[in-house]
């Protein structure tokens, strides 16, 4: 996809929907997912759930299988989240990027499966909490309203007092695709591993970057 896709995308809309896990920072990067899956496991003594290295695997499994743990899963794992968030890698050009949307006058809202108490804290630590102008991320233990679900980008719409239509979602999973597409957003993929932008293509991504600092040289009107 060409920088004019880019710029097309972004004069469609008035408002950013940033994933936060990849686009922000990379949450894993040293306490990493099959260690807070191991974690999780044992805190709730998920003896009988599959082995899996993915967090929202299981919780998945227990909103499925032992839902009566489903808050206090929910909650151990917004704990791990903290832990990690504190020793993860920021994403290169990250922090530029959510100055450059500010000072634009392009309000942004970290739309994100991790738990909103993480991404606060990340936010906060790295002073970057000024730049954001809200967070629509994980609050209730129910996985089935995380993205591919649209439920985070239509609160993140209505918080912005903004149709979503108005909204850029950009993110680098499937779910953010799937999850734009769903809710009417238009969807900018962050293609920032071999295979990725295959696709995105295939998902219908309305533009690609393979660099957050691509959003940086695009210079549009409002």
């Amino acid at each position: 996809m060409t920088s004019e896709q880019l710029v097309a995308a972004l004069t469609r809309t008035s408002s950013v929907l940033l994933d936060f896990d990849g686009p922000v920072c990379s949450v894993f990067s040293t306490f990493t997912p099959a260690a807070v899956a191991h974690e999780l496991r044992t805190a709730l003594r998920l003896d009988a759930a599959p082995e899996t290295q993915e967090p929202f695997e299981l919780l998945g499994y227990v909103a499925r299988y032992e839902p009566t743990k489903l808050v206090s899963a929910e909650a151990e794992l917004a704990q791990l989240e903290k832990m990690a968030v504190l020793r993860a890698e920021p994403t290169p050009d990250a922090d530029a990027v959510l100055r450059h949307f500010s000072e634009s006058g392009r309000p942004v809202v970290v739309v994100s499966n991790n738990s909103a108490a993480a991404v606060h804290a990340y936010l906060e630590e790295h002073g970057l909490d000024s730049l954001v102008a809200s967070v629509s991320s994980r609050v209730n233990p129910d996985p089935s309203l995380l993205k591919p679900h649209p439920h985070l980008l239509h609160r993140a719409a209505a918080i912005l007092g903004c149709a979503v239509t108005d909204c850029l979602m950009i993110g680098d999973s499937a779910t953010d695709i799937e999850a734009a597409r769903a809710a009417g957003a238009v969807a900018v993929g962050y293609a920032n591993k071999v295979g990725k932008r295959e696709r995105f293509e295939h998902l219908g991504a309305d533009a690609i970057i393979g660099a957050m600092s691509d959003l940086l040289d695009v210079r549009t009107p409002l």
